[in-house]
């Protein structure tokens, strides 16, 4: 059977409360450096598993926030991938990466179409600027629309938004203006998730005024 590989990229610049995936806060950006070595290693230890007929028909970048890493890593990821599984042509692969509009700009995407990658999906969560400083993640409707535009502009195939709902100070017309703004950006798909407030779980959510969430009635 075919084969689908993910790769996660841990490091994030800056906490956002309500996430509940394996990251590590840092700004020190040689970090990256130091964690490709034990990856390639981990690549070569998963690639004597499989047999080269297993083709690899996706690959995601997750995290964290994987463009934390420069296209340049990126691209030297990709290429060890390549050496060690038999991926399809590139035009039938699935090359995916989530995206913090926040930390890369229009021009970074032209590279990361040149790696291969054709398959976006960018965290927004929600763009009231209550809601963003609540959940400390502060990002303008700007950015996140010079980064979709540039994804189509570098031909890939699809662009997906994150979305959250359940933040603290949500109501649903604050949900619904958020809404309205991405619907105009025109993604291909939308992901939209209910927020989990775990504090005793996740230490970050524990800067979140439990208060401030909103109830079923909202």
């Amino acid at each position: 059977r075919p084969l689908s590989l993910y790769v996660h990229v841990p490091f994030c610049t800056s906490p956002c409360f309500y996430c509940a995936c394996n990251r590590i806060i840092t700004r020190d950006r040689s970090r990256a450096a130091a964690y490709l070595a034990p990856l390639y290693r981990e690549i070569d230890l998963a690639a004597g598993l499989f047999g080269r007929g297993r083709e690899v028909v996706q690959l995601h970048f997750g995290g964290g926030t994987p463009n934390f890493m420069t296209p340049p890593q990126l691209r030297e990821v990709v290429d060890t991938l390549r050496r060690q599984f038999h991926f399809v042509d590139p035009h039938d692969l699935d090359c995916s990466i989530e995206l913090d509009p926040r930390a890369l700009s229009a021009a970074d995407i032209g590279e990361l179409a040149a790696i291969g990658f054709n398959r976006a999906s960018l965290g927004v969560q929600d763009f009231d600027p209550v809601v963003q400083g609540a959940v400390n993640r502060i990002q303008s409707v700007s950015e996140t629309a010079s980064i979709v535009e540039a994804c189509r502009h570098h031909g890939f195939d699809s662009v997906n938004i994150d979305l959250i709902y359940g933040l603290p100070h949500q109501t649903a017309e604050r949900f619904a203006r958020t809404l309205d703004i991405v619907l105009e950006m025109r993604p291909d798909r939308l992901a939209v998730y209910g927020y989990a407030h775990l504090p005793k779980l996740v230490k970050a959510q524990s800067r979140i005024d439990a208060t401030t969430l909103p109830t079923r009635d909202v």
